[in-house]
């Protein structure tokens, strides 16, 4: 039994996750296709459109054979965080042969060497990197530039009118597409893990990953930012042409649960955000995951100025500080999500914990997948929360508490809203088709 797992957020699901489904099925011949996945919010430091047992449906409809939650502290962190959770998960079911990944490169041998390279972290790259931030630069661009440094050292040839050669050429492209920069965290974390599973990448068609317009070709496959775009903007007419760039079943779970009149945004959030800053305004927010010194005082000294969740991410952007990061700080700090321990290690040296295997859905003929899954994981798989107390420490089962929070939290914004009545964790199935 072969069986390949994927790490994404389906936000929403569209057809160009489909395919990465089918070709990953097509071209390594594997039985199962697992999904670990995102839950309420996502990375880039928003609620997702709509919730996660929606979307674990959409992806059971279309190949996926069983879907588990990325636990929020790991769905809510960096490229490297999210990538090194994720990875942590999928070693412990101790059944998954590879790994699937979308890029933008297609080349799976350059992006391992390049992951070898950056996962060095030599005390050279290190110092270069802390230059960089100092100049002003955000966190990917002095990424992007430390890492030009070393692998630019790399190089044997000693005169240093040469050009870089043609590895170190195609190294650095790698760090400049989003869905490269994820694939190559993806091998860090497996190489780092010292993980026996194979990472394999499906080249990525269509749209860009930050493109914001529907793609004119059907055939050419939309990005999710185009297609939420599209929902956002409530356009009769651009909705309805969302009916070629998603699954026919994922348009009418969208339709039927109000998300293309009503989906979840970032400023539904924006007076329990704001409620929770100037709560905690008076000792300040550095015990919030990845919040600075710096950020904290940018925070209280704008706070009189605050107007909305996106408003707010907006007035304390700068060049040092991308949109996205202020969003997650900000999401931090709503959902009361704090540093742990391990996060203050550098890569080598670090041992992330997820402690259990939250399953969120699974098909009906997968039972030959979850009969693996039990017999070979090291953490226990949970299915229903009441037994969770019984299966977890306290310290595991206060991270399975943190993300109970952080869905009732997304579900009572929800409430508000539409009137839908609000999903309890611990009287929701998983979804089963």
């Amino acid at each position: 039994m072969k069986i390949a797992a994927i790490i994404a957020e389906y936000n929403p699901f569209h057809n160009g996750h489909r395919y990465q489904i089918e070709e990953t099925r097509r071209l390594t011949g594997a039985d199962y296709i697992l999904v670990v996945m995102s839950g309420d919010f996502v990375q880039r430091g928003a609620p997702a459109l709509c919730n996660k047992y929606i979307r674990t449906n959409m992806a059971l409809q279309n190949g996926a054979d069983a879907v588990f939650e990325l636990p929020a502290l790991y769905a809510l962190s960096s490229a490297e965080y999210f990538a090194e959770g994720g990875i942590t998960l999928l070693n412990q079911l101790g059944v998954i042969d590879l790994l699937s990944f979308g890029s933008e490169s297609g080349d799976i041998s350059l992006i391992r060497k390049c992951a070898g390279l950056l996962l060095e972290e030599s005390e050279d790259y290190q110092c270069a990197l802390q230059q960089y931030l100092k100049s002003g630069l955000s966190y990917p661009a002095a990424r992007w530039h430390a890492a030009s440094q070393l692998l630019f050292s790399t190089q044997t040839n000693t005169s240093q009118t040469m050009p870089p050669d043609t590895l170190t050429r195609q190294c650095l492209s790698l760090l400049s597409a989003p869905n490269n920069i994820l694939g190559l965290e993806y091998c860090k974390a497996l190489l780092s893990t010292k993980s026996a599973i194979t990472p394999f990448t499906v080249t990525r068609t269509g749209g860009g990953y930050h493109e914001t317009t529907l793609q004119s070709d059907p055939i050419s496959y939309s990005s999710a930012s185009a297609i939420r775009n599209a929902i956002d903007e409530a356009d009769i007419d651009a909705q309805k042409e969302l009916k070629s760039h998603v699954p026919l079943n994922v348009y009418e779970l969208l339709k039927d649960n109000q998300v293309l009149s009503n989906p979840s945004v970032s400023d539904d959030f924006s007076a329990l955000l704001h409620y929770r800053l100037l709560t905690a305004r008076e000792q300040g927010f550095l015990n919030y995951l990845d919040c600075s010194r710096d950020f904290s005082d940018k925070i209280c000294k704008n706070l009189d100025q605050f107007n909305s969740f996106t408003g707010f991410c907006s007035l304390l952007k700068s060049k040092d500080l991308t949109y996205t990061r202020i969003s997650r700080n900000l999401l931090h700090i709503l959902l009361d999500i704090q540093t742990p321990d391990s996060f203050l290690h550098p890569v080598c040296h670090r041992s992330l914990t997820v402690p259990y295997a939250r399953l969120l859905g699974f098909r009906k003929d997968s039972s030959a997948l979850l009969s693996a899954i039990k017999k070979n994981s090291s953490i226990p798989m949970i299915s229903k929360l009441a037994d969770a107390k019984f299966l977890l420490s306290k310290d595991s089962y206060r991270m399975l508490k943190e993300d109970i929070r952080c869905a009732d939290i997304y579900e009572t914004v929800r409430f508000h809203k539409t009137k839908q009545p609000p999903i309890n964790e611990f009287r929701q199935s998983p979804v089963i088709i």
